[in-house]
């Protein structure tokens, strides 16, 4: 009897399975019915050359569903992915996209991103879904040229590592010389006329395999030398000095090119010893910092910082400078006795300002142990609305 029952089942399953199930599978609370369907959620570019710059590939999907669905958000996993979708609402039955173009450029090797896309339902809200997308593949290696050795280009000329010679740190007892290279990235030799605006205590000639000239005719595909010397005790100043020279050529593009030359100069106190040091002048503030609270856009706030001389010889404030130009300091007086005071007045313009803010007051002063101090003026501002 039992034979006879369970074949009448089997059976019955059969003719159930011939006849077909329905077409389309029914929500329940645990499975709901997916909005969409991407075919693919992975693409694989294989290998791709560093110099084609990009690569970009689509991935296409499906609204399913049977409302209208719209992607909301998508977000890269790198700024080196750059993401586009589809911007209107992807009616049933209809497709859409996300693209993903991967820079190239400056990055060999292999790879792996993402795309982490959400859509949403047009008429339920609460109907999201979220699906992460993948490229990989591998980036061959361009070979290097003058736009690698020479990054920085101006006009016709490149320059490497760039239009720039930072000196760092020099003491007023230093002499130190740096080199920069030009290279004429054209097709027409270029003349490198002169070097103008350039300071007393900076020299700068132009080394060629002639030697060092003032002026020289630069040949195509080909590099000179600038080289820059300076004496950090001829600037007579101190802090961060910043210089802009100016080559002059006859390019066609942009004929004077701007050169940079920075350093930030300390004063050299000698070798001291405890004695020495203890003999020194030496800088005390009231307080480094001040708070200013809340104003509102276009107010002024002024504050006097208090420096005194706690050391036994006389303390000379060889500069004060701000870091902004909405920002000016100056000090009572620049020479202090031993136990002698003054104020450094600061006073702020948050005209064109708004959110958190900070400057700061660079005070240099001659106190070996601590040349340097800076002052910094903070608050929030409220921008005015008209």
């Amino acid at each position: 009897m039992r034979s006879i029952v369970l074949g009448l089942a089997v059976m019955g399953l059969l003719w159930a399975q011939k006849k077909g199930a329905p077409a389309a599978e029914k929500a329940s609370p645990d499975k709901p019915v997916k909005l969409v369907d991407f075919p693919k959620l992975e693409h694989d570019f294989g290998k791709i050359k560093e110099e084609d710059r990009t690569a970009t590939t689509r991935f296409s999907f499906k609204n399913v569903s049977k409302e209208p669905v719209k992607i909301v958000d998508v977000k890269s996993s790198c700024g080196c992915t750059a993401p586009s979708w589809s911007k209107e609402p992807v009616a049933p039955g209809k497709e859409g996209f996300v693209e993903a173009q991967y820079s190239a450029w400056g990055r060999p090797g292999a790879f792996t991103k993402t795309l982490t896309v959400r859509l949403r339902s047009e008429k339920d809200t609460t109907k999201e879904e979220t699906y992460v997308l993948t490229i990989k593949g591998e980036v061959l290696p361009r070979p290097k040229g003058p736009e690698d050795w020479y990054p920085t280009k101006v006009g016709n000329l490149r320059f490497g590592p760039a239009n720039h010679v930072s000196f760092g740190t020099l003491k007023t007892n230093e002499k130190r010389s740096l080199t920069a290279t030009v290279y004429n990235d054209s097709d027409k030799p270029i003349e490198l006329r002169e070097i103008a605006d350039v300071p007393a205590h900076v020299k700068v000639s132009i080394r060629t395999p002639k030697g060092d000239v003032p002026n020289y005719v630069l040949p195509p595909k080909d590099t000179a030398q600038i080289v820059v010397q300076y004496d950090a005790g001829a600037a007579n100043d101190f802090g961060f000095i910043y210089h802009m020279l100016k080559i002059r050529t006859n390019d066609a593009i942009e004929a004077d090119k701007p050169f940079y030359v920075t350093a930030n100069i300390e004063e050299y106190f000698g070798e001291l010893d405890e004695k020495a040091l203890a003999e020194a002048p030496r800088v005390q503030f009231d307080a480094t910092e001040f708070n200013y609270g809340k104003i509102k856009a276009g107010e002024k706030v002024t504050h006097e910082f208090r420096l005194t001389n706690a050391g036994k010889k006389p303390l000379m404030i060889r500069k004060v400078k701000a870091s902004c130009g909405c920002t000016a300091a100056t000090p009572d007086k620049s020479e202090l006795k031993p136990g002698e005071s003054t104020t450094i007045k600061v006073i702020f313009d948050s005209t064109g300002r708004s959110g958190r803010d900070s400057k700061s007051v660079t005070v240099i002063t001659n106190d070996p142990r601590q040349p340097t101090t800076n002052l910094i003026i903070q608050g929030e501002i409220e921008a005015v609305t008209k």
